[in-house]
């Protein structure tokens, strides 16, 4: 959930509660007030007729019989119904307003209350407000004095109010969400303005670009100022890193192509010397200078060796200080299958104790790709070498496969393998699996160099290894132009 709908969201919830608790007061209060000015009204009246009420005591046949009259008894336009009703004689005295209708009362609680009170009754289904008063004489009841109202009017006012209320609640709280999401995003345009020059920055990769931001010294304000001051901070320590990371480059392409010339001098003389003590101890058959010269050959050729392998990895340094340092390399068309048929046929000098096959070289022709030739058989002879060094029986294959736009090239063995946590790793520099540690000879370069000329030239690898198993490796490499001129070749096993 965003910050604008938030916002939106909880000022729309205030506003709603603060209309539902007015209207809600507003509603009890407008109800109390009515009511308790139409019971003011309602008593008034009837503590004014009161004051006109007459008692008289008549004989008749049947006995003493009390007559309640009242004078002046006119509340039509007042809208009030009045009613006294003799409950010695049951005789009832209305208003001309209530026809031949009458208002009801309780004895009992007449006799109970001794006062007036109020009630509310239906009469032919209409809402009425009775105040009731009872008629005392000599501590007697001897009747009652009624005023009503009809409060049906009261009651749909209060009642279309109440929907009034609501409907307008939710029309408010509508207009106030909408209002709000329109005027949240003009309030955090700021913010939207961060965001968009912080990505910039990012996909730029420029820390010293700085974020413009022109609005008050408010809480964005702030928070640009910060933002600002921490991008000088990352280009400053960017810029010390890079210089570092240049420095190191250099050093390391310097010393690599410095220990190139004395390597290549102690390897060149450990041959020479090589070659003679072989020529002594063919010529000193029985003598003793002969074991002599045994021990002189072995120590030699290890020297041989070692040279030979810090050869490579000066090489292998070298390459990566270039591929550091930002190389650019020159690609050209080419045609692929002879690129593979030279790597190929370099393949079958590596030494090996396990089948090499190759199968469907056929499929690359007419495959061009764009490609700097030398690197891309460097690709190749890598990833085929590390197979043969790891496969101790059974076999390495190469065959190739084809998936839209791009020509895949598949490097088969039956070797050690490796598991899922190793595999993470194995492009990584000087990164040798446990298992191969000692055993093998490499420096943990090549797959590293592979994967940098893989990456120059916009391909991808697949890896499938499963540990005691063997490997899968799958190169892909995207198809410059494809000629269908299809020419024979020889294929096969190589």
């Amino acid at each position: 959930m965003t910050i604008r709908l938030r916002l939106t969201l909880l000022y729309s919830t205030i506003l709603g509660f603060a209309l539902l608790v007015f209207g809600i007061a507003l509603y009890f209060f407008l109800q109390f007030y009515i009511f308790n000015d139409l019971k003011k009204s309602l008593r008034n009246q009837t503590d004014l007729i009161q004051k006109n009420v007459a008692y008289q005591l008549e004989l008749s046949p049947n006995g003493w019989n009390l007559f309640i009259r009242l004078d002046d008894f006119d509340t039509v336009g007042s809208g009030i119904f009045m009613q006294i009703t003799n409950i010695t004689s049951g005789y009832k005295t209305k208003s001309s307003n209530l026809w031949n209708v009458d208002l009801p009362f309780s004895t009992e609680d007449l006799q109970k209350k001794k006062e007036g009170f109020y009630s509310s009754v239906s009469i032919h289904n209409s809402p009425f407000l009775i105040y009731n008063h009872p008629l005392i004489l000599n501590g007697k009841l001897v009747g009652v004095l009624q005023a009503a109202y009809n409060v049906g009017v009261i009651r749909n006012f209060l009642s279309s109010l109440q929907w009034i209320l609501c409907m307008l609640s939710v029309f408010v709280v509508l207009l106030a969400m909408f209002m709000g999401w329109l005027f949240s995003k003009r309030a955090l345009k700021p913010m939207y303005f961060l965001i968009n020059a912080t990505k910039n920055i990012k996909n730029s990769e420029d820390f010293s670009t700085r974020i413009n931001y022109k609005g008050p010294q408010d809480e964005i304000g702030l928070l640009s100022e910060t933002m600002n001051s921490m991008l000088q901070r990352i280009d400053s320590i960017y810029g010390e890193l890079e210089q570092s990371s240049a420095t190191q480059r250099k050093f390391v392409a310097d010393a690599s192509h410095e220990l190139r010339t004395p390597l290549t001098t102690i390897n060149g003389n450990a041959e020479f010397l090589i070659k003679l003590m072989k020529s002594l101890h063919e010529k000193l058959c029985d003598l003793p200078e002969r074991e002599e010269i045994e021990i002189s050959l072995e120590a030699l050729n290890d020297i041989t060796d070692e040279s030979r392998r810090m050869g490579r990895l000066v090489n292998d340094l070298l390459s990566l200080a270039r591929a550091d340092g930002g190389l650019q390399i020159n690609k050209e068309v080419y045609e692929l299958q002879p690129i593979v048929e030279t790597v190929v046929r370099k393949s079958e000098f590596i030494p090996k104790t396990v089948d090499w096959t190759v199968e469907n070289i056929e499929s690359l022709l007419g495959v061009y790709i764009l490609a700097y030739r030398d690197y891309m058989q460097q690709l190749l002879f890598i990833f085929i070498d590390n197979a043969f060094k790891f496969t101790y029986q059974g076999y390495v294959k190469m065959e190739f496969e084809r998936n839209g736009n791009r020509i895949g090239l598949i490097i088969k063995d039956t070797g050690i393998g490796m598991d899922s946590d190793e595999l993470i790793h194995i492009f990584d520099r000087f990164y040798r699996a446990d298992s191969s540690r000692g055993k093998t000879p490499g420096t943990g370069l090549g797959l590293s160099i592979a994967k940098w000329i893989l990456d120059e030239h916009d391909g991808t690898v697949e890896v499938t290894s499963y540990k005691g198993r063997g490997s899968v490796f799958k190169i892909w490499l995207p198809i410059y132009i494809e000629t269908s001129i299809k020419k024979p070749r020889h294929s096969g096993r190589e």
